[in-house]
């Protein structure tokens, strides 16, 4: 019998690239999504291969921004972490049942640099935060297949 993946038992994997506010010169990460809800079965395999998975982001990322740092991770996210929502976050009676994404890790997108697989489309389509800009992704069908990527899993 196949477990029902949800977001508490899956893991997702990010490369996180860190820039420079010109303004008041505070930092801050830019997270794109390789793997989604990825089953626990597979954290040895991705912890063994973060290494090769950074090497490979760092070295083929498209970068036109002047403010890079040149510092970058691969992250290893739990489904609440990465679908974490402004009401998780703060309480629904404080943000009026926002149920924006707290941080964008690319949750609502399958077109960002390095993403592979989802390995759970329904389940992704299911935690959708219901809000204007995700309604508008829905509508323009943003869920698409994955991008053609380095087979390193």
């Amino acid at each position: 019998m196949t477990k029902e993946l949800t977001k508490n038992n899956t893991f997702n994997l990010v490369y996180k690239r860190e820039y420079q506010d010109s303004e008041d010169y505070d930092f801050f990460p830019i997270y794109y999504t390789i793997f989604r809800n990825v089953p626990e079965k597979y954290i040895n395999r991705c912890l063994n291969k973060i290494k090769s998975i950074k090497t490979f982001c760092d070295k083929n990322f498209n970068e036109t921004a002047s403010n890079f740092t040149n510092h970058t991770e691969v992250e290893i996210l739990n489904g609440n972490d990465y679908y974490r929502t402004y009401a998780d976050e703060f309480g629904a009676d404080i943000v009026d049942n926002d149920n924006s994404y707290f941080n964008d890790y690319g949750q609502l997108w399958n077109t960002r640099q390095f993403f592979k697989y989802d390995f759970a489309p329904d389940l992704t389509k299911s935690l959708d935060a219901q809000t204007y800009k995700n309604k508008l992704m829905r509508e323009g069908n943003i869920y698409g297949k994955s991008r053609n990527w380095c087979n390193v899993l």
